[in-house]
């Protein structure tokens, strides 16, 4: 009797021990399907595709390198500091999954187990554009070389009647495509620095080379295309040129692109104010060899902001960034953590719920960089002296929280505020270059 109720029990544990188990077609497949296939997939910028057992299989090792690390899927904000949309980050179960996975030998499993693979739309993404902007020409990216920075000029010529109401980007060639910005200008400017770098785009890394009517985040691999939240289209003043900042890579070999911009417009004039408040400062000097440079900003709101998306910007010794909202009732929301800061993974977040803060919010951000050798990102070998600039080997320290406001009374008051901090920002960076 005794040795039969052992048996049983031996029995039950071994049948729970392969139950737990995991296959490629139960337990991994979704994973990757989900998280990783977006970008592995012929076509996309990712080197290899993963949508089969056997494309996995071959590459187990290193998926679990990377996974394991956290260096992809690519999310640098931490958990808890931020709930945002999108979210890429592979959770501790989903880790371990593939890790036993491959400890096991790959299992394939059956494929009636197999998840319905994920249907990616061709073509434009949010539909067909209302306008569609392309680069005047192909533009060719050497085969060795550093990273490219370059402002295509684009007049918009939109009808006085239409309000924007979202952009997707679609790079010809994601191989070399890093990121992309939409900028918009309104003063000439562009069109000028454009004009005098021969008309086929001007060079100018860290920025536009001046300061924008508005700037978005268009592209970045892996990030899905948006349109505005409802009711908030945006008003584009005549003649304003639209501005695409392009950041391209060598691959090894020559490469060419033409990115193709998609417009989308609307009748429909705003009902909801779009703006934000930018955070930032020019009082950056840092040392060789110094690796804890420090770095921030606050801003106190005049009006009730709901915050929809927050960017935070550094360059190459940028090493972590903080932002924080102290609401007057004493909360602190946590929006964004970054601590492992990558100048090439930069992008906008958007946030899965609005966040509303009252009026007398204080939003702080913080930055910190490291300019020392330890910094395997750090361009110079020694460290060089680091000072505010836009060239990538200069640093900046930026932070946009965007979202919207009740009114336009209140749009006006918010850009009056935005205005003198950035007017105090200036006096604070003057001082500082003074007196270094």
């Amino acid at each position: 009797m005794r040795a039969s109720w052992a048996l049983g029990v031996g029995l039950c544990l071994l049948g729970r021990t392969l139950a737990a188990e995991p296959t490629f077609s139960r337990d991994v497949a979704p994973i990757v399907l989900k998280h990783c296939a977006g970008c592995h997939r012929p076509g996309q910028v990712a080197p290899f595709s993963l949508l089969t057992y056997r494309e996995v299989k071959k590459r187990a090792n290193l998926i679990r390198q990377v996974v394991e690390s956290r260096q992809m899927p690519p999310w640098k904000p931490r958990e808890g500091h931020g709930d945002f949309a999108d979210i890429r980050r592979l959770t501790k179960s989903q880790i371990e999954t593939i890790r036993h996975w491959i400890e096991l030998g790959c299992p394939e499993g059956s494929p009636k187990d197999l998840p319905t693979p994920p249907k990616f739309r061709d073509g434009w993404q949010l539909g067909q554009p209302d306008v569609v902007l392309r680069m005047p020409r192909p533009f060719k990216v050497p085969a060795e070389g550093p990273d490219i920075y370059i402002h295509f000029v684009m007049p918009l010529n939109l009808p006085p009647d239409r309000f924007l109401r979202g952009i997707e980007c679609r790079p010809s060639n994601l191989r070399v495509a890093h990121h992309a910005v939409a900028v918009f200008d309104h003063t000439g400017t562009a069109r000028e620095l454009n004009r005098r770098a021969g008309g086929l785009g001007y060079r100018n890394a860290g920025g536009p080379g001046f300061t924008p009517l508005s700037i978005f985040p268009i592209y970045v691999p892996g990030r899905t295309p948006r349109l505005f939240p409802p009711g908030a289209s945006m008003y584009v003043p005549p003649a304003t040129d639209f501005v695409l900042e392009m950041h391209y890579h060598s691959t090894g070999k020559e490469e060419v692109d033409q990115t193709e911009v998609g417009i989308y417009l609307t009748k429909q004039p705003p009902t909801r104010s779009m703006l934000g408040v930018m955070l930032s400062t020019a009082e950056i000097d840092i040392p060789p060899g110094e690796a804890r440079y420090v770095v921030s900003d606050h801003f106190v709101l005049p009006v009730d902001l709901i915050a929809d998306a927050v960017w935070p910007h550094m360059h190459l010794v940028g090493k972590e960034v903080r932002a924080w909202a102290e609401l007057p009732s004493g909360w602190v929301e946590r929006l964004i953590w970054i601590d492992d800061w990558d100048f090439n993974q930069q992008e906008m977040y958007r946030f899965r719920k609005p966040i509303r803060l009252p009026k007398g919010t204080v939003i702080r951000a913080e930055w910190r960089y490291d300019n020392s050798e330890t910094n395997l990102r750090n361009p110079s070998r020694p460290p060089r002296r680091v000072r505010h600039g836009e060239g990538s080997e200069d640093e900046m320290a930026v932070l946009w929280l965007s979202g919207e406001v009740a009114s336009e009374v209140d749009r006006q008051v918010l850009i009056q505020a935005n205005l003198q901090h950035a007017m105090g920002l200036i006096e604070r960076a003057a001082e500082f270059k003074k007196g270094r």
